[in-house]
């Protein structure tokens, strides 16, 4: 005889009477021949498992002490792999004694289950609500940012257009700086022009006095 401890991790879906029913079934499995005992079982609750095991990311957790010889477990080991509502089980030999867990409040219950999986479901959705709701506000920002980065884009003078308005500045400076000097030579003509008519007339006026003289003679 030797004592024990076993782990048991049931399906969240069953209710406490399914769950004692399958209990008692497995401790007359212990007890069957005369000399077997189950000396403590305690809920432990529903708790999130490690990893999911058959799809299932919860499960039930019950442990019980038990005093028995090597042949029994063989048989309990058949039933449990045989029974579906068992997720996992572990065995182990109780070599020093140690306290076991504080009991849960309540077994499971369906219809809490349910509501809870649909409070996860309902906090998932507004989870994803919300990173939907970011994710286009950043992609109206986006859109904003490359409107207006086309219309300064726009608005920015062409590079050809400022070529042009720089040679109309510079064709506007030189006729400005060739207007005084077409005015100054327009101006210094008609001076020369004078001198050269003095000069005709000095020239007729000198040849009378000239004939003159001639006739003197």
């Amino acid at each position: 005889m030797r004592d024990y401890e076993i782990v048991y991790i049931f399906r969240v879906s069953l209710t406490s009477e399914e769950i004692e029913a399958k209990l008692k079934r497995y401790h007359a499995i212990i007890a069957a021949d005369g000399s077997g005992e189950v000396t403590a079982s305690v809920h432990w609750g529903k708790r999130q498992l490690a990893y999911p095991i058959q799809k299932q990311p919860n499960g039930y957790y019950v442990v019980a002490r038990f005093t028995s010889s090597p042949d029994p477990l063989q048989e309990l080991e058949r039933a449990l792999k045989l029974e579906d509502d068992v997720l996992r089980y572990l065995i182990v030999i109780q070599e020093h004694p140690w306290p076991l867990p504080d009991p849960a409040p309540t077994a499971p219950k369906p219809e809490e289950d349910g509501a809870e999986e649909a409070d996860a479901e309902g906090a998932d959705a507004e989870e994803t609500e919300k990173a939907d709701g970011a994710e286009a506000d950043g992609e109206a920002d986006a859109a904003d940012d490359a409107a207006d980065a086309a219309d300064e884009a726009d608005e920015a003078p062409d590079a050809t257009e400022v070529e042009a308005e720089a040679e109309a500045a510079d064709d506007a400076d030189d006729a400005t700086d060739e207007a005084p000097a077409e005015a100054e030579a327009e101006a210094e003509e008609p001076a020369d022009d004078a001198d050269t008519e003095q000069d005709g007339a000095d020239a007729d006026a000198g040849e009378p006095e000239e004939s003159a003289d001639a006739k003197e003679e």
